[in-house]
């Protein structure tokens, strides 16, 4: 049993769920069968890193189509997945390299046909009990296409409106299958509308979450929140950005074999008003403040943090009120967060509570401010899942009604030049500010996973100025 554990968790992921992982794989196929009724075929990712960019190669735990690995737990490249509702013999067929012992010295076992043992194992963790050589693919295929009723295959890439016209992510692996299926129904004499996208249902299936997905994204927030803490404690021993983040990361990365949910961004000063800032190699002074955005996985759920916090330890006055002004926008979406509400309609919340919070709390007092952006400089928040950004990549879904189960991100922001005289002393800075969460949408309101990560002033200051 022990073998067994080190042979596969490289390339199975059960969710946490154990012995019922099988079952949990094998319920989320079949509720896309139901849903769908007709024939399908969705690819894993056909290249592990460094395969298509042979210059660029990245490390990366798991390493996967996330749409794969939500119906299989399977972390192996160059796989496909069919499903045939209408057959009651082999409604699922998984396809996979032939068994490569050579391959495997260098890189890691794989599943693989042409190898009993192999067989025995990919069937005994997946609960898929036909197996066959990926070079047997396109015979099959055309073999069960030919026999439906309903001539149609469907398969997942990913679409949607923007300026009122339907367009596609043409760039990724699903596109260049969904090119390769599109040639083989031609040559099949197959009807021109015969290939339909599975996205609609597949997202409407996965982007909720069950207990065991909540369960792993509330232990990623657990590992990420004490590499955060421990950093905080010892951060007057940084002098720049490269030791934040070689810190923090290290702190996080002994906790969790998944790896970091996203390269981290740690800007400092004027740094932080970069929103995708990665360089992460400048020096800091005591007067600034610092943004870090991180998170680690925990199986295939991730956490997205986002905090920031004063270099010296202690907010000054204008960093203080202006950090507020974002903290209570936060909290007030929050509160504004349940089922049936939608995302646009957290951004109206957000950004007008940061407007008014600048009018009332800031400029009241003599505050000037120049911001980076008109109206609002990001959305307040994005869906999160099996990837750090899930659901549809257009984000439509920001005008569909959240549903129960789904995890957003909420981050408000503030980006600008802000001056202020306050007790005869100015005030000058370019500053930075984004404070992020991460929520679980109930019925009824939602769940914080992030809430014992620190973020109000007292409890930041108190972590950075006693060891």
């Amino acid at each position: 049993m022990k073998t067994l554990k080190k042979t596969h968790t490289g390339i199975f992921r059960d969710g946490g769920a154990g012995a019922f992982s099988k079952r949990r794989f094998r319920d989320r196929r079949k509720k896309l069968m139901a849903k769908e009724g007709q024939l399908m075929a969705i690819t894993g990712v056909p290249y592990g890193p460094g395969g298509k960019t042979t210059w660029s190669y990245a490390y990366s735990p798991t390493y996967q189509e996330p749409a794969f690995m939500h119906l299989t737990g399977i972390n192996q490249n160059n796989v496909i997945l069919l499903l045939d509702p209408s057959s009651k013999v082999s409604n699922e067929i998984l396809f996979v390299d032939s068994k490569d012992r050579v391959m495997e010295f260098w890189e890691g076992v794989r599943f693989g046909v042409g190898d009993d043992q192999s067989l025995k194992e990919v069937r005994s963790v997946t609960g898929i009990q036909d197996v066959r050589d990926i070079n047997e693919f396109k015979d099959v295929l055309k073999e069960r296409f030919m026999k439906q009723k309903k001539k149609t295959i469907g398969t997942l890439w990913l679409e949607g409106i923007r300026k009122g016209k339907t367009v596609s992510i043409t760039t990724d692996h699903n596109f260049d299958f969904k090119k390769k299926l599109e040639g083989w129904l031609r040559s099949w004499k197959a009807p021109k509308d015969a290939l339909k996208n599975i996205m609609k249902n597949h997202f409407e299936l996965r982007l909720p979450l069950d207990k065991y997905d909540i369960a792993n994204a509330r232990k990623a927030q657990d590992i990420t929140n004490g590499g955060y803490k421990v950093m905080l404690k010892n951060f007057r021993d940084f002098k720049n950005e490269c030791q934040v983040q070689g810190f923090l990361e290290g702190q996080m990365l002994m906790n969790t074999p998944f790896g970091l949910s996203y390269p981290s961004i740690v800007a400092s000063g004027v740094n932080a008003t970069v929103l995708h800032y990665t360089k992460n190699d400048d020096e800091f002074s005591k007067n600034e403040m610092m943004l870090i955005d991180f998170g680690v996985r925990w199986m295939t759920m991730h956490a997205d943090i986002t905090r920031t916090f004063p270099v010296s330890g202690r907010f000054n006055p204008m960093q203080k009120i202006l950090y507020e002004i974002v903290l209570k926008a936060q909290v007030a979406v929050e509160k504004n967060a349940r089922a049936g509400v939608k995302m646009d309609e957290l951004n109206t919340v957000c950004w007008g509570k940061v407007n008014d919070g600048l009018e009332r709390d800031f400029k009241s007092l003599g505050g000037k401010f120049k911001l980076q952006y008109n109206g609002r400089p990001h959305g307040v928040g994005h869906l999160m899942g099996e990837q750090e950004h899930d659901g549809d990549p257009f984000r439509n879904y920001l005008q569909q009604p959240m549903q129960p189960g789904w995890m957003i991100s909420n981050e408000p922001g503030l980006y600008g030049e802000f001056r202020l005289r306050l007790n005869g002393k100015n005030y000058d800075e370019k500053i930075g500010i984004r404070i992020e969460d991460n929520l679980v949408i109930t019925a009824t309101g939602c769940m914080n996973l992030s809430s014992k990560i620190p973020k109000t002033v007292k409890q930041i200051e108190k972590l950075m100025t006693n060891r």
